[in-house]
């Protein structure tokens, strides 16, 4: 009997063929060796079962799963591949990605040196479909960076709001080395009602129960391509759907944070997408739990509350009235 990899790879696909063998590639020619490699495939259409089979009897791959009707969750494919992982670690390599042949070398490395840590990502490099660099640093995102070195580049339960809801560091899911037993502490069933934001639920839960580090070397290159995932869940807004469950999720556990205020600036960021894309239920609960954190005027509480009630759970419709409405909101926040 073969002792157990130190990492398990999975790679979850769908319809991404143009990228899939430099995706494999990139993890099959890492410097540590020490890893098995998970294919699932979510019933694509394109071309890449044939490229997937290139690589059926590779010494590295231990399961390759070909599903018949696509899941309509990628996070269903993450709970798939958890469920069959063998290592101590895992990395989910999203199929449109790729990485430096050191990216488990270190990231793994870090791991072993501290227990404390329940995962690691490291700097992602934006790309485009070519694999040219692309610039992806917005103003403020260099500002958070800036002051998560403040805190050595660690993340906690402390500071979680500062760099998982009000702004989220962590760019791409496949720049993240997950100790597989924290992962496994989530609620994996949870998990598998989100579309988009299942990592952002995944992130949080791990900080709130250990630390999380960021390594500022650009070991990890995501791809973005007009069939780019999370251009389609902003348009069609299972985005702001899945933050709004996540927030209701974590927020009790959110709220004992010295940085709560952060919420609050979230949520007044955000609100507006989220009336348009949660249920009047959803919205109710999230309202209700930002106002606890006491950083929201009562005015601009009633109003948010009056316009849920008239425009979401009545679905009033005089446009006039709902202009002002949404104007007046604007101006409180």
């Amino acid at each position: 009997m073969q002792p157990s990899p130190s990492v398990s790879v999975i790679i979850p696909n769908y319809n991404h063929a143009l990228y899939l063998k430099q995706r494999i590639e990139s993890v099959l020619n890492q410097t540590h060796q020490d890893f098995e490699l998970i294919i699932l495939d979510d019933c694509s259409t394109d071309q890449s079962k044939t490229i997937i089979e290139l690589y059926r009897k590779h010494p590295k791959v231990s399961h390759i799963i070909y599903n018949q009707q696509n899941s309509g969750s990628v996070f269903k494919q993450w709970i798939k591949g958890i469920e069959l992982c063998q290592g101590d670690c895992i990395w989910i390599a999203e199929s449109d990605d790729y990485a430096s042949e050191f990216f488990l070398q270190e990231t793994l490395s870090a791991l072993q040196n501290d227990a404390s840590f329940g995962m690691v990502f490291t700097k992602s490099q934006a790309v485009n479909e070519k694999g040219e660099t692309i610039n992806n640093t917005w103003k403020a995102k260099e500002n958070r960076w800036e002051k998560l070195a403040s805190f050595n580049n660690i993340i906690d339960k402390e500071n979680l709001p500062l760099f998982l809801v009000a702004q989220m560091l962590v760019e791409n899911a496949s720049s993240v080395l997950f100790r597989k037993s924290q992962l496994l502490a989530i609620n994996l069933e949870e998990l598998s009602y989100y579309n988009n934001t299942g990592d952002r639920f995944a992130y949080i839960g791990i900080a709130l129960n250990s630390k999380i580090l960021y390594m500022p070397q650009p070991l990890n290159y995501m791809r973005w391509h007009e069939h780019n995932t999370t251009k389609k869940n902003v348009e069609n807004g299972n985005i702001h759907r899945d933050r709004l469950r996540v927030l209701n999720y974590y927020f009790e556990r959110l709220l004992h944070s010295p940085y709560k205020k952060e919420l609050a600036v979230f949520f007044k960021n955000n609100y507006f997408f989220f009336m348009n894309h949660g249920t009047y239920v959803e919205n109710l609960a999230l309202l209700e739990n930002i106002k606890k954190t006491k950083e929201i005027s009562y005015i601009f509480y009633a109003l948010v509350k009056g316009y849920l009630y008239l425009f979401i759970n009545k679905k009033y419709k005089a446009r006039i009235l709902r202009s002002i409405y949404y104007r007046i909101l604007l101006l409180q926040k």
